[in-house]
Formats: structure tokens, sequence, C-alpha cells
């Protein structure tokens, strides 16, 4: 087991608590959850939770912990509205809490649509003003840290865009996730982007608003 990783649990085990952030429509909220049990021989945790944890918890299904300057991913396995069990930690492939730029998760009502080329296009899942994630089937080749140039269909209107795949995840679908950086935009684009995350976080906070005490 990795030193970080051991750590972090002899803290928790300690503590009985924890510090996370659960990712809802990718918007962070942090949480400090109760620790039940730690089960080193199954390597899992299990937490108290309540029926509003629990229903962020169904969306992504992963919690995210910052510990000695590392980002840390922990995966839902069961859960109801009063215990959650995860995975022991692993390191976070996409390190969420450490974005520099807000996220929103693209609504269905208002889909943002990438055109790579004449022959490939995709709904994007999320979108910053910095990058954007989208899914492809595993049999599509894309390559990771080249640069490809697009179009950002957003509002209703089409914007010429240069992103970069930075990583790709696979998914229990057949599918990879790739999270891309964009690399050259015009400033009325990201405003653009701008206007559409801004819009998308007034929408959620109303729906986050129900998660507060």
């Amino acid at each position: 087991m990795e030193g970080t990783i051991k750590k972090f649990l002899e803290e928790l085990e300690k503590k009985k608590k924890g510090e996370f952030f659960i990712f809802y429509e990718e918007v962070p909220v942090k949480l400090i959850i109760n620790v039940f049990e730690i089960n080193f021989s199954k390597h899992q945790i299990e937490f108290e939770i309540n029926p509003k944890i629990e229903a962020m918890v169904s969306q992504e299904k992963e919690l995210y912990a910052k510990f000695n300057d590392e980002v840390l991913v922990l995966k839902a396995l069961i859960w109801n509205k009063e215990v959650l069990v995860t995975s022991f930690p692993s390191f976070a492939i996409e390190p969420k809490v450490r974005r520099n730029a807000v996220r929103v998760k693209i609504s269905s009502k208002h889909p943002v649509i990438l055109e790579i080329d004449s022959e490939l296009c995709v709904n994007l899942r999320d979108i910053s003003e910095e990058g954007f994630s989208f899914k492809l089937p595993q049999n599509v080749f894309f390559e990771i840290d080249k640069e490809y140039e697009g179009r950002l269909n957003i509002s209703n209107r089409s914007f010429p865009i240069r992103f970069k795949p930075l990583y790709k995840i696979e998914r229990p679908d057949n599918t990879y996730r790739y999270g891309c950086k964009i690399i050259e935009a015009k400033p009325f684009v990201l405003n653009e982007i701008a206007k559409y995350v801004g819009d998308r976080q007034r929408e959620l906070a109303k729906i986050l608003s129900t998660f507060a005490d």
C-alpha cells in the first residue's frame, strides 16, 4: 500500500471522520463525513451519511479528498440513505479539486456539441473556460496530447476552437471519457463559454440549496 494512502487511512481511523468533496453536476460540495469502520481485509470504508449526501453520491459515485498535496478518489460500492461503503482510496487521474476554473455539467436541455471533423461530432459532458470532457466508444481512435481543431456549438452559435486531450478514463459502458484543455479560442468564444457556465451555475445553485441544512 502506498505510503500516502496508508497515512490517509491511519488519520481517518484515528479521527473517525474526514473532509471530502462530492461533485454534483461537476460542482464541488465540501462535506465532513463520519467513519463507521475501516475494513483492511476487504479494503473498504464504511461511512455514515444522510439522504442528502446519498442523493449526491448516487450521481457520480465517487468521493474526493486532498491529502499531503495529493488528490485521492474513493469509489462508492454500496450505499443507502444512512450508510456508504467505498473502496480504499487511489490517486485521482483527474484531480478535480485542483481546477482553476469553474466547471459545470452540460444541461440536457441546453447541450453543447463539439464538431471535431466532418465524421466526428460529440455532445460535451462538462465545460469550463479552460476545458471540457466528452465520451467516445473505445474503438474510436483519439490521441492524447495531440492538438485538434474543431467547432464548438453553444447557445445556437458555432465557434472555431483548438484543444488537446490530456487524459482518458475507461468507463463501464465501453467508452473512454476524454478530458481536454482549450489551447486556443477567441475572447468572444471564451465569453460565450463563461456565460453558459454562469447560467448553469445559477441553475445548479437552486438545486444545491435543497441539500443545505
